[in-house]
């Protein structure tokens, strides 16, 4: 008799966690949107006042930056710096691949990023101030959708779990 309570505490315990770890998918995805926002507004006031190279600048701000938005930025530097003949979209393209490869970044999120790097230093600073504006807007709609994502689907997930784990030990009893 202990065994089987403990069992079904340990079942109860296992769907509620599991339900916590799903709904934190979506907490992440804003997080991590949130951070592109921030990270990719920091590159267009350096790129508007310092002037300097392209890989320089990535290796700085990613230095100075924490999280997956650093390990994009410092993977687009190295990129660039080791691979002499592959253009930028090229470079850009797979650092966005490798650094939010285990992200809780959606496809239409890392497809909206690589497109920044098609125009990433082609043009000159007013025409990338638009590029920058375009992608602001775009994110910002990713990140709408992700809140309310995280607050349907969140709290759907959050409330699924123990409820789950609940029907699994009715089902034992």
């Amino acid at each position: 008799m202990l065994f089987k309570l403990i069992l079904c505490i340990v079942i109860l315990a296992a769907g509620a966690l599991m339900g916590q770890l799903k709904a934190k998918t979506f907490d992440n995805r804003v997080f991590h949107l949130q951070d592109l926002i921030t990270t990719l507004k920091v590159l267009e006031s350096e790129m508007k006042y310092r002037l300097d190279p392209l890989p320089e600048l990535f290796s700085r701000i990613g230095a100075a930056r924490p999280g997956m938005s650093s390990d994009l930025l410092n993977t687009a530097a190295e990129n660039l710096k080791t691979r002499m003949g592959t253009d930028l979209p090229t470079c850009w393209k797979e650092a966005v691949e490798k650094a939010y490869k285990e992200s809780a970044l959606k496809a239409e999120d890392k497809r909206i990023l690589s497109d920044l790097g098609i125009e990433l230093g082609k043009t000159d600073l007013n025409s990338q101030t638009g590029m920058f504006l375009r992608t602001f807007s775009l994110l910002e709609a990713q990140v709408m959708e992700a809140s309310d994502e995280k607050k349907s689907k969140g709290r759907m997930y959050k409330s699924l779990g123990p409820a789950v784990g609940m029907l699994i030990v009715i089902l034992l009893i």
